[in-house]
């Protein structure tokens, strides 16, 4: 972080305070809801600079009335800016299973008084069950997959779902848009909705981890869908180049050039 930026944000810090307590998104697609936070570690979900290329890709794929899904959605920043994108007639199935994030997850969206997001106290995964998952200090990097030797942290037991079975049983709706960011387990996840995929064929915002690469690239290009940079928007073409980054899934069949698009709120 360069000297401005720090000084920059200890000015904020001064006039903010650091308390974790509900505060007012000042920009960005949540804009003008309330989130419990300190600015001491989440001080970009209040001024919107958090996830700028999922923002972008929320504005140009998400619309009003669409069914979306968070799949590891933590304290609830990212279902926030997709609630506000589908409005009122959309929906957005929100999935998160360390119960610290799940706590201010459902006092966030309580506190703003969404009734088109939908919470799942599960972990996303190929199938339905328990599992054990483990979490650090950083309660952002809890994972199915990662940490198998760091002894601090809480082997925590949770249930699984495969969203197939979700979507099949008439539990949860089709989605257009998939945001999927789970430490490593990516590949459990888009394992256990493929058969959505191949129906409902939504576009797929991943987050790349060296675990579930492998087989999120091979289960994706035989779903007939096409990887871009979430950077840069390029096309990626070859595996190698799919790797520590975010990218997004697109649809063969659906042309880019021919999505809506638009700019990130204020």
């Amino acid at each position: 972080m360069s000297k401005i930026r720090r000084l920059a944000k200890l000015v904020c810090l001064l006039i903010l305070g650091t308390e974790c307590r509900p505060r007012r998104v000042l920009r960005g697609l949540p804009s003008g809801y309330r989130i419990r936070v300190s600015p001491a570690e989440h001080l970009s979900y209040l001024l919107g600079t958090a996830e700028l290329h999922l923002q972008k890709a929320i504005v140009k794929f998400v619309h009003r009335g669409d069914t979306v899904y968070d799949v590891g959605a933590n304290l609830g920043y990212v279902a926030l800016s997709l609630s506000k994108r589908v409005g009122p007639s959309g929906k957005v199935a929100a999935f998160e299973p360390v119960p610290q994030n799940l706590r201010l997850l459902r006092e966030n969206i309580e506190s703003n008084q969404l009734a088109n997001i939908e919470v799942f106290d599960v972990a996303a995964s190929d199938k339905g069950g328990e599992a054990i998952i483990r979490i650090p200090e950083n309660l952002s990097m809890a994972s199915l997959i990662w940490h198998t030797e760091n002894r601090a942290c809480i082997n925590h037991p949770t249930r699984t779902i495969a969203i197939d079975d979700l979507v099949q049983a008439g539990s949860l709706a089709s989605p257009t848009f998939v945001k999927i960011d789970v430490e490593g387990a990516e590949a459990l996840v888009l394992r256990g909705m493929r058969r959505t995929i191949v129906s409902a064929q939504p576009v797929l915002y991943i987050e790349c981890s060296d675990s579930g690469r492998e087989e999120t690239w091979r289960l994706l290009s035989d779903c007939g869908y096409e990887c871009r940079s979430a950077v840069t928007n390029e096309r990626v073409l070859s595996f190698d180049a799919y790797r520590h980054s975010d990218f997004l899934w697109i649809p063969s069949g659906q042309s880019w050039s021919a999505r809506r698009s638009g700019s990130v709120e204020a």
